[in-house]
């Protein structure tokens, strides 16, 4: 059996203990959990000597890291991985018990993968579903998988993947302001070989009012990486379609609608948060036109003032 690696940067006391059993359940055995405190000062020392258990390893950094750059601390976290496949897990997701199993069963299937892909449950603080993502094919190529990622099908977020450690170390992960888009880029990058997929839901991402996702003072930094994300997107280049099926995706791949994500990412992720005073803000999307910023500010008033 490969060694695996789960990398656990952690920072949050407050889901921590659930998100270890949750890797310690695994049927796959033949794993180890680095644990790197990012000198947190929640005591997460102590709830990691809760375990005992010789696949725990912990390690805290001398200062916080991601509290200045998130992606940092994940590249950091890099340099501790033994194993030959590696998942980069959270303090405060929760992996079901057959996530390692059904991922190396995808990867010993179809051996020239870089990543694996795993369906998602979206939960909240008190561990009840409040979303879920799409299935998409065991085997897709890198033209398939933006397809469903630019449609919608799958919810990326680091956590729900197993990647090939001496591909992801080569690579790193991208670094777009507070981490927002980065979790995309990092992984769209990896499937040049492709994207698997098991067929369960195996992954739960936790949505809370601690969730980086949730923070609004990181409103400035939201608008700096949509930028960043979709610029990045147009540069991005795929294979030759070979298939019917790829034809027709690589066809519907097109920045008009990327553009047009990008218009809806940006509304919900972003201006819909915003004060009225702070709408000034919208022109920080630099990629969109005038005409557009104008229609998302009327859509905010259309949906704060008047009601959808």
């Amino acid at each position: 059996m490969d060694l695996i690696t789960f990398l656990l940067p952690a920072y949050k006391a407050k889901f921590l203990k659930s998100a270890i059993q949750s890797i310690l359940d695994q049927t796959y055995s033949n794993f180890e959990l680095i644990i790197v405190d990012d000198c947190s000062p929640e005591g997460l020392e102590k709830i990691v000597e809760l375990f005992d258990d010789p696949r725990i390893k912990y390690f805290k950094n001398e200062i916080n890291i991601g509290g200045a750059n998130l992606v940092n601390q994940w590249n950091h976290c890099l340099q501790f991985a033994n194993g030959e496949y590696l998942v980069l897990a959270a303090d405060d997701d929760l992996y079901e018990p057959d996530f390692l199993s059904s991922g190396m069963t995808i990867m010993n299937k179809y051996p020239n993968l870089d990543i694996v892909h795993s369906p998602i449950k979206i939960i909240n603080e008190k561990n009840e579903i409040i979303g879920l993502d799409g299935f998409i094919p065991e085997y897709s190529s890198k033209i398939e998988f933006v397809f469903y990622w630019l449609n919608a099908t799958v919810f990326t977020c680091i956590g729900n993947y197993l990647f090939k450690s001496s591909k992801i170390k080569e690579l790193k992960f991208i670094d777009f302001p507070s981490a927002f888009g980065s979790d995309t880029a990092s992984v769209i990058q990896m499937t040049d070989n492709g994207m698997g997929s098991i067929g369960s839901r195996a992954f739960n991402f936790r949505i809370s009012s601690i969730h980086l996702s949730s923070n609004l003072g990181k409103i400035n930094d939201k608008l700096s990486a949509n930028t960043q994300l979709f610029n990045w997107f147009k540069n991005l280049t795929f294979p030759n379609a070979e298939n019917e099926i790829d034809k027709y995706c690589l066809h519907e791949i097109r920045w008009e609608k990327l553009y047009a994500k990008c218009m809806y990412d940006y509304y919900q992720l972003v201006v819909r948060h915003l004060p009225i005073h702070k709408l000034s803000l919208v022109r920080k999307c630099e990629i969109l036109s005038p005409k557009d910023q104008f229609k998302l500010i009327l859509r905010y008033f259309k949906d704060k003032i008047i009601g959808k």
